[in-house]
This record gives structure tokens, sequence and C-alpha cells, in this order.
């Protein structure tokens, strides 16, 4: 299919094979059921075939983009999206897909697109940052410690430790320069590759589940924008 122009900020998406096999380690494929849990097998991976000439934002909720932000894929990119988004570009009440021959294509929202990544490289785009998860470091020292006089630490899971996260940042994309949302800003979190942050624990959403996940190795990554990172530590 040849390249095409889109409209109303949607991006047009071949999709990857469907997620219905791994393969193991002795070169075996195993055969899976993706509809069991299907946001963790979905195919959510694809190559850019359409773009819009610009993003349309108005400031207005939903009126255009949620957020300001600079156009950053080109055509031939690889894409990491959000299931939800392609799961309603298909549904028969909004038919934004179509198919040809094997290949599926969905048109789905720019905002819903989280990574562009290839070999050796990965760019967050629409203000994300990509979190690998670590433990907190306070209870790390403590842990660490407590070990060097033969007792161990032993906690229990309550509302007071278990609302935040706590994570390394791996990958960083540009910063958004407004949200529709009021009160929501990019400004001021001043972050780099190493920072180890606190999030809540709302935003610690995987950009992948590991079965299928294509960036370093299957490593677990959290997709969080810079306006839910609470602090650097």
């Amino acid at each position: 299919m040849e390249r095409k122009k889109t409209f109303n900020n949607l991006v047009m998406i071949r999709l990857d094979p469907d997620n219905d096999s791994i393969k193991l380690k002795s070169g075996f494929e195993l055969y899976i059921d993706n509809t069991f849990e299907p946001e963790k097998h979905a195919a959510v991976t694809g190559e850019v075939f359409g773009l819009p000439s610009r993003l349309k934002y108005t400031g207005q909720p939903n009126i255009g983009m949620p957020w300001l932000t600079d156009m950053e894929l080109n055509y031939g990119d690889h894409v990491i999206c959000y299931y939800l988004a392609i799961l309603n570009a298909i549904k028969p009440e909004n038919m934004r897909y179509c198919f040809e021959g094997n290949d599926r294509y969905v048109w789905i929202p720019y905002s819903s697109i989280f990574t562009v990544y290839g070999e050796g490289f990965v760019k967050p785009i629409n203000g994300y940052v990509l979190i690998e998860p670590c433990d907190d470091p306070g209870l790390t020292k403590t842990r660490t410690r407590m070990a060097k006089i033969g007792l161990k630490l032993v906690m229990f899971e309550t509302k007071s430790n278990t609302n935040v996260s706590f994570g390394v940042v791996r990958y960083i994309g540009k910063p958004n320069r407004e949200y529709v949302d009021e009160g929501n800003s990019d400004e001021g979190v001043d972050i780099q590759v190493g920072d180890k942050v606190v999030l809540r624990r709302i935003s610690d959403i995987p950009l992948q589940y590991p079965l299928h996940s294509k960036i370093d190795g299957g490593k677990l990554f959290w997709r969080v924008q810079r306006r839910a990172i609470i602090a650097k530590i």
C-alpha cells in the first residue's frame, strides 16, 4: 500500500502479526491462546503508513490533541501504541481499519502512540518517559544494613507503603509544551537517563507486557508522562 496523508490527528499504522506464539530458547515455537487477557497479547506495534501534515491543538477539551507537542513521526517508523486505541479502531461503529491481503491497517490518534523504536534505537514521543521498575531505595538500604548484622526486614503491605512506585529513567522524550487539562505541566520536571524517580502507583502502566516486548530483550518498562513523576531521589 502507498503512503497516505491522514487528517484529524490520526496516524495510519500497519499492524505487526498477532502475538499468538512465542519462540523458545530451544528454537521451537509455542502457540498460545491470545484471547485470554487480550491486553497482554494484543499486537500494539506496527509501521507508520499515513501521517497528518500537522497536529491540531486547540487548547479545548475533546477538540484536537490533548496536549501541545511536536510531530515526531516519519513514514516507515516502527511504533508502540496504546492497546485500547487499536481496539477502538476496529470496532464496527468506528470502522477505522482496513485489510490488504494479510496486512492489517488501523487509524489511531497520534496521542495514543508512546514510542518509536528500531535496532538500538528507542525514542518516546508525546511527552512520555520509559522507566524501569526498581525497589524502594530506602528499603534497599535498610535491608542491606540489617543483613550485615544477620537480620531480615519483613514488610507488610499497607496503603502507606504501596501508593507510590519507584523506577529508573531509561529513555526520555521531549516534554509536552502545554496540556488541555488545567494544572498539568511538564515544566520543571528536570530528569536525566539514570535518575531514580517516584511516581504515583496508578501511573506504573507497562509499555508492553514482557512476553512480547520488543525493547531491550524484553525488559519491563513503564510508560509515564513527565507530569506524573512526583520526585527525583
